[in-house]
């Protein structure tokens, strides 16, 4: 799901391309700080409503509920900057 949902805007490893940090505010999934954040319910929610500013779309509707877990689940895990 993150191949083929996120990659576009964080990258195939969730390093956002510099542009896209630029124009959006993208943030870098694998920086350490960010990534004290990362709970499964924080990406969850993000993922079901966008982001504050708006700049991240809600994927409800784009994704089911059984992918929102399963790409929460993935970003917030250690596997994720592991791979």
């Amino acid at each position: 799901m993150f191949q083929a949902m996120c990659v576009s805007c964080h990258g195939p490893t969730g390093k956002p391309p510099d542009a896209m940090v630029v124009r959006l505010g993208v943030r870098d999934l694998t920086d350490p700080t960010v990534r004290t954040r990362l709970t499964v319910a924080h990406v969850e929610a993000q993922v079901r409503t966008g982001s504050a500013n708006k700049l991240m779309p809600s994927f409800t509707g784009a994704m089911t509920d059984e992918q929102i877990k399963a790409v929460a689940a993935f970003v917030a895990s250690d596997r994720f900057v592991r791979r």
